[in-house]
């Protein structure tokens, strides 16, 4: 399904959730403000409908190739008993698709939707309680993807070393995931104090301390627990109060 997305025409530039892939920044900002919004420490959480039920979701992750929208995440976290109710909705929205589940598969359950070259992805952690959807046009972030000279997110090969900088204690895989996949602001971020990386049995762990702007422009405070796997991917992040 997703060969045949990014083999296709774009001719779909609306999404179910309002945005278009002719959008600039600017104008998915004003979509984004147009939500219910409330705050959470750093975090900015938005309300989105789903048929007749309204959830708290985050959205992120936008990208844009040549300065128009390809692609943006939805995360809502603790609701992976609505999976069907998700389903269903993109069912009734996109109407004319193309439908493809994979569940079990390494630990995840994939459920995609193709209409044309939009292309929505849901995946469900077998091991955790979110939910993660990605919608993209897959032709343009497939060139996105391959552009090295557009800010993607960089590809960590296996086996890297997980550790604390000699100069300022900072932690690069860690700083690279707030920059290109975390943050909504990546310019407000500023770093106040890193942990001593420890190494477990299951991957690396650390705490950063970090100041950065939420969806409302103000500047908020983050203390945060870092999980990495021992390819330095980071798998897991929990807030510290």
């Amino acid at each position: 399904m997703k060969v045949e997305a990014a083999r296709s025409t774009v001719t779909e530039l609306e999404t179910p959730e309002g945005f278009r892939f002719d959008m600039d920044k600017e104008a998915v900002n004003k979509i984004i403000s147009s939500f219910p919004q409330h705050e959470n420490g750093y975090r900015t959480f938005e309300e989105l409908s789903f048929g007749d039920a309204i959830y708290e979701v985050v959205l992120w992750n936008f990208k844009y190739y040549e300065g128009k929208l390809c692609s943006y995440d939805i995360s809502i976290e603790g609701k992976a008993n609505i999976l069907d109710e998700i389903i269903n909705h993109y069912k009734t929205v996109l109407k004319d698709y193309q439908f493809e589940s994979m569940p079990d598969h390494h630990g995840f359950d994939f459920y995609g939707f193709t209409k044309g070259n939009l292309f929505i992805e849901i995946t469900k952690d077998k091991y955790d309680s979110d939910l993660h959807i990605t919608c993209e046009n897959r032709p343009v972030a497939i060139k996105l993807k391959d552009n090295t000279n557009i800010n993607a997110t960089p590809t960590i090969t296996a086996s890297v070393e997980v550790k604390n900088s000699g100069w300022d204690g900072s932690v690069k895989q860690v700083k690279d995931y707030l920059k290109y996949s975390y943050l909504r602001d990546p310019d407000s971020y500023e770093s106040i104090e890193w942990s001593e990386v420890k190494r477990k049995d299951d991957g690396f762990y650390v705490r950063h301390k970090y100041r950065a702007e939420n969806g409302f422009g103000g500047s908020v405070v983050a203390n945060q627990l870092f999980h990495l796997d021992f390819s330095g991917n980071v798998v897991d992040v929990k807030d510290l109060y």
